[in-house]
């Protein structure tokens, strides 16, 4: 007797969930995947450690502030310029192996640091080094797996970063509370070592390879001349869908901050929560988020076969819910709409992300992947900087004031997203025929 067709739809779309269906090569998912859950466990060691550090060290909280400043700006800036290098590069995955190498021995050095400049010193070559891998991930993906397959391995790469921010804390806390803060970083860096050993398996995939097998295209005869700079950034700024999601995520960028800061105060202030209890919110969205991410890839796949507009929509929509969310937190006090709220949250921003990186592999020309994917970068540093202005003109309001203030500015980034719906699909189209 035949399975319901319930049932049978139910089985499909498991059946989509397993990574063993994405079409390509097995091994850069796998190790992409290892280099995504061990991310950031380094950091994890040295935040909780950073009592023990300084009574051993006599670093100063100004001293990490401003390393960790310098860090977000430097690692911002070189972003284009690295793009760049992406596409010229006919070996990306040198980048990813000698930024893994040398951000490993940035681990090394801050376990071992005699002084505290040292350890600064090591944590700025760690926190740098990694900068090349973030940039050549992405643009490499694109060509490692057709675009049928894209949404389902950023989504697996993201999954797998939020495993590693689940378990990674605990670890960490364990190990310097075993070991004590130098050895947990050391036994840390050996272990994302062995990890980085395995970029040394991958093999550079054909630039735009996946696209023209896409459009029935064939290869050049001859590979086209590397992309000059400013070529890659007029070409990828002619993308229209480009353009609007740079706006939004300037407008994004600019509210990101007080928004994160207002909800993270009305937890301690106005619903008296403690840190574990806060914690425990905190695992509740990594775990909730954890799910959506996976149907986002999923969703993607599909709409991009099926609708591409809806990439867009996936955004808006989810933007407007926010604004919904944080109407509801204003509007109506409560603890209960509070926690459901802030998960309901981390499930929007957990599906949103995901499709916000497969529309650029899909509307990103392959010769053009590096500079384009870095091309929005600008636009949320300028956000990120003027959010303290904007965060200055609601001094002396109450939270929920504070947080209502923001609604405007959600509405705002959401109409622009939804304007990306009429070019999604065209842009699409353009970039593979680019390929």
């Amino acid at each position: 007797m035949a399975p319901p067709p319930s049932v049978t739809r139910r089985r499909a779309l498991l059946a989509e969930l397993d990574p063993r269906t994405i079409s390509g090569p097995r091994v850069p998912l796998l190790v992409f995947c290892l280099t995504s859950l061990l991310a950031g466990w380094d950091d994890k060691a040295l935040q909780l450690a950073l009592p023990e550090i300084q009574d051993d060290l006599g670093l100063s909280l100004t001293a990490v502030g401003t390393i960790a400043s310098v860090t977000m700006v430097v690692t911002t800036v070189a972003g284009l310029p690295l793009g760049y290098l992406v596409d010229r590069m006919r070996n990306r995955v040198r980048l990813i192996q000698y930024g893994e190498v040398a951000a490993n021995l940035g681990d090394f050095i801050q376990a071992l640091a005699p002084n505290g400049a040292t350890l600064l010193a090591g944590r700025a070559l760690g926190s740098v080094a990694r900068v090349p891998d973030g940039v050549a991930q992405l643009p490499l993906l694109a060509d490692y797996y057709s675009p049928a397959s894209r949404g389902r391995v950023i989504a697996l790469l993201k999954a797998a970063a939020t495993v590693g921010g689940l378990i990674g804390a605990p670890v960490a806390g364990l190990l310097v509370t075993a070991y004590g803060w130098r050895h947990a970083t050391l036994m840390l860096a050996v272990l994302a070592t062995a990890v980085a050993c395995t970029t040394f398996l991958l093999k550079e995939p054909v630039k735009g390879g996946t696209d023209r097998a896409a459009a029935g295209l064939r290869a050049p005869a001859e590979p086209p001349p590397p992309p000059r700079f400013w070529e890659g950034v007029r070409a990828a700024w002619a993308i229209r869908t480009l353009r609007l999601q740079a706006i939004s995520g300037f407008v994004y960028s600019l509210i990101g901050g007080p928004l994160t800061m207002t909800v993270a105060l009305m937890a301690a202030r106005d619903y008296a929560l403690t840190p574990f209890q806060r914690s425990m919110m905190m695992e509740a969205q990594l775990v909730a988020g954890l799910v959506a991410v996976l149907v986002a890839g999923l969703l993607n796949d599909r709409l991009v076969a099926r609708r591409p507009s809806g990439l867009a929509l996936v955004q808006g929509v989810g933007t407007l819910a926010i604004a919904v969310l944080v109407l509801a937190v204003g509007l109506v006090p409560g603890l209960t709409v509070f926690v459901a709220a802030n998960v309901v949250f981390s499930v929007i921003v957990a599906m949103q992300t995901p499709t916000y990186l497969a529309m650029m592999a899909h509307v990103l020309p392959a010769r053009h992947r590096g500079v384009g994917f870095q091309l929005a970068v600008p636009f949320q540093l300028l956000g990120s900087v003027l959010g303290p202005l904007l965060l200055a003109l609601t001094e002396g309001m109450g939270l929920r004031y504070v947080l209502l203030s923001t609604v405007p500015f959600v509405v705002a980034a959401a109409l622009v997203q939804l304007a990306a719906t009429r070019s999604v699909a065209g842009d699409i189209d353009a970039a593979r025929r680019a390929a």
